[in-house]
């Protein structure tokens, strides 16, 4: 994991070293193949930010939750592909499991846009832990300070 300072940069933003803005996902990060987390990096941490936090939802499925991850250090600046960042804690997820579920969705329902939030946080969230992914998400997009935002597409085999 590379580390720098937070606020080395102007615009907080969010890429993949696995997909580009707006362009399909690879099978490899979906159900259809190992199901792996993509890779992702971030530059620009807001220098307020004392924590990050990781959502993806799916936008077309009513924002199903596919990975939460919180208690990211912010000069952490990425992660590699199925990886997590050290003391970076998996939230719930829209399956009923904790961690990353790839994107899989139902035949016949067309592409669907898979986004991945980055939210700065001011202090750290606590998530009760009987929280469910969608209450996870919003507690979460609630408390950011500033967010970073990075959308990939999976079309329904």
């Amino acid at each position: 994991m590379v580390q720098a300072s937070p606020g080395s940069s102007d615009v907080f933003m969010l890429t993949s070293g696995s997909f580009t803005e707006g362009d399909a996902i690879p099978e490899q990060f979906t159900c259809r193949g190992a199901s792996l987390s993509p890779s992702l990096a971030w530059a620009g941490t807001p220098i307020d930010a004392t924590s990050l936090a990781l959502i993806v939802r799916d936008r077309n499925a009513g924002g199903f939750v596919h990975w939460i991850v919180t208690g990211i250090d912010p000069f952490v600046l990425g992660v590699g592909e199925g990886g997590l960042p050290e003391s970076a804690v998996e939230g719930p997820n829209s399956a009923g499991t904790t961690g990353w579920t790839g994107p899989c969705p139902p035949a016949g329902s067309g592409v669907h846009n898979y986004e991945f939030m980055l939210v700065a946080l001011a202090e750290p969230v606590e998530l009760a832990p009987e929280a469910t992914a969608e209450q996870a998400a919003a507690t979460l997009e609630a408390a950011a300070i500033e967010s970073a935002v990075l959308t990939g597409t999976v079309a329904a085999a």
